[in-house]
């Protein structure tokens, strides 16, 4: 089974995570931009997806995101695996890091997706984050600044311990 991919990117950060979860599970995952005309279409063709969501300013999500959480209310996620990577920076947005993820998240419940890929946060240097639930992230945080010899094994990690099942299906 494949794992529908989709992000927003304005810097190119988002894009090279894309990059590397395509590095990482080759041909099991498609790739789309989450404002492409046909998201709608392409998250029905899916069961299981990875959110790539930068967080921008005072922890507002990628303004491509305010038409991808448009979409999402309009397909039903019922029984769909979701992981949700949220992208910020520790350092200088302490108070709001990867505070994007939480907008997608709240549509994402709303839909009845099922949430996978939960990240503890121990490792974390951050005063605060709306993406954390129950003293977990709501998905995988990467910071790019100041983590950047860690995105890689992280990445690798959390696919596998979110996405085991399916992938095994092959």
């Amino acid at each position: 089974m494949k794992i529908g991919v989709f992000y927003s990117s304005g810097r190119g950060k988002s894009e090279f995570t894309a990059t590397l979860i395509k590095d990482l599970l080759k041909e099991s995952c498609d790739i789309y931009k989450i404002a492409d005309k046909n998201t709608v279409e392409n998250l029905k063709k899916y069961k299981a997806f990875i959110f790539i969501v930068p967080t921008y300013g005072f922890g507002e999500p990628h303004e491509d995101w305010k038409k991808g959480i448009e979409a999402i209310l309009k397909v039903d996620f019922k029984d769909r695996l979701v992981g949700i990577i949220g992208r910020g920076n520790q350092g200088f947005y302490a108070a709001t890091f990867v505070n994007g993820m939480r907008p997608v998240y709240d549509a994402l419940i709303e839909k009845k997706a099922n949430i996978v890929g939960f990240t503890d946060i121990d490792g974390y240097d951050f005063v605060k984050s709306s993406a954390v639930v129950d003293g977990k992230f709501i998905g995988l945080p990467l910071d790019e600044i100041f983590m950047l010899q860690e995105i890689k094994e992280r990445l690798e990690s959390w696919i596998k311990n979110s996405f085991e099942e399916i992938l095994d299906e092959k």
